[in-house]
Parts: C-alpha cells; sequence; structure tokens
C-alpha cells in the first residue's frame, strides 16, 4: 500500500465535475491500494488520458452515486481511479 502525501494533491475537471488527482508519473509501480489522509481507497478502474472525457465523467458519477469517493492518479498515459468502500 502507498502513502499519499495530501499537500500534492490537484483537480481533474471532468464535464462540470471536480475530482481530486495526484500526478504519480515518477512511480516505479501502480500500487492497488493507496492511503491518504486516513483513507484507504482501492483501483477501481483505469483510462487514457488521450479521450478519457467521453467515458470517464460518466463513470465517476456513477461511483459516486454507489457512494464511493473517487481519486485519480495521472501516470504516463493512464488515469488510475480509486475509491473508497461505500
Amino acid at each position: 500500500m502507498l502513502e499519499l502525501d495530501p499537500s500534492q494533491l490537484g483537480t481533474l475537471e471532468l464535464d462540470g465535475t471536480w475530482v481530486p488527482c495526484l500526478d504519480l508519473n515518477d512511480a516505479v509501480f501502480v500500487p492497488t491500494r493507496v492511503t491518504m489522509a486516513g483513507k484507504e481507497y482501492s483501483f477501481a478502474q483505469s483510462f487514457n488520458i488521450k479521450g478519457h472525457g467521453a467515458v470517464m465523467p460518466q463513470a465517476i458519477r456513477a461511483l459516486r452515486d454507489q457512494g464511493k469517493q473517487p481519486l485519480v492518479i495521472a501516470r504516463n498515459e493512464r488515469y488510475y481511479v480509486y475509491v473508497t468502500p461505500p
């Protein structure tokens, strides 16, 4: 599990919705679970950065509708979406 520093957190705008986002391009690997500020997040899905606007906003809305809190990690050419348990 990788501990994330909240001070490095930014935001990603998705079709009028803001999602917490963190750049991990320097990471050696993509973790399956991360923690930040005492919350645990698990990997849910990933999207190509190019063209993400066609499907990612709907996926984030669906996760939030399920009571999950999304966190996006950008690495290389992909956005990795992590969520808290509902």
